[in-house]
């Protein structure tokens, strides 16, 4: 009798020391460290499709914002200023100070537009606007980083670019 309870004992050790290893071993102890993680301005993700915004600007693709939308903030010397400050903290380290394309970054990769030159500057408000909100071939988004006033500032600084 006093066999079996030792090894009835043993066995109920064994299989809590089994059940407390299998445990351990499972995978939600480290979902987070493992999951698939998005870098800011790295991934523009959209809504899906024929999603209603409520309450908010609804979102346009290239083509219809090229169309259709035009910059609601008259020029002014402060909304430049602010644009300037944009411009020089966002975009400057690519297109540089003079949006010629030769910024401290822009210079490793190619096709850094130049930002007067008049394809560029033909290019509508809307257009531009949607550049800025969804980036490029190398540019960043800044839907998340820049507010829809901010971006339209800086379209108005982007026209100061313009060739005489």
């Amino acid at each position: 009798m006093r066999n079996r309870k030792a090894l009835a004992s043993m066995l109920a050790s064994a299989a809590l020391v089994a059940g407390a290893v299998t445990l351990l071993a499972m995978p939600w102890s480290n979902d987070m460290a493992r999951g698939r993680a998005v870098a800011p301005q790295t991934m523009m993700l959209l809504p899906p499709p024929d999603t209603l915004a409520i309450g908010r600007q609804r979102i346009m693709d290239r083509i219809e914002a090229d169309g259709r939308l035009s910059n609601p903030i008259a020029t002014s010397p402060e909304v430049l200023k602010q644009g300037r400050a944009l411009f020089d903290t966002h975009c400057a380290v690519c297109h540089g100070a003079d949006g010629g394309g030769g910024g401290p970054v822009g210079k490793y990769f190619s096709g850094i537009p130049n930002l007067s030159e008049p394809a560029i500057q033909g290019y509508s408000d809307g257009l531009i606007y949607s550049i800025i909100r969804e980036g490029g071939f190398n540019m960043p988004g800044y839907a998340e980083t820049l507010s829809p006033a901010e971006r339209w500032a800086l379209v108005h600084m982007i026209r100061t670019f313009r060739q005489p």
